[in-house]
């Protein structure tokens, strides 16, 4: 290395750095989508349960909490009118 200038020694340096971290994110990406393909063969994904459809009638909101509702939306808006409640 007594042939080379500064700057030569400088480029060299950097591209062996610059290739080792190359190196070692392509072993991370393939270590990684080695042991997802593992993990996925030894516990696979359970499937979803799916749910049960609720009835087609929907809950009716108890009078007294309906009126509690258009009482508070009145206080913050009045003039509003409360044309459905649902759950």
């Amino acid at each position: 290395m007594e042939g080379l200038t500064s700057m030569q020694i400088a480029l060299m340096l950097m591209f062996i750095g610059m290739g080792t971290v190359f190196i070692i994110l392509l072993l991370i990406i393939n270590l990684s989508k080695l042991m997802i393909m593992v993990i996925n063969k030894v516990a696979p994904e359970e499937a979803p349960v799916e749910k049960k459809q609720a009835a087609s009638a929907p809950a009716q909101v108890p009078a007294n909490i309906q009126a509690a509702i258009k009482a508070a939306i009145q206080q913050v808006a009045p003039g509003a009118v409360v044309t459905k409640i649902s759950k």
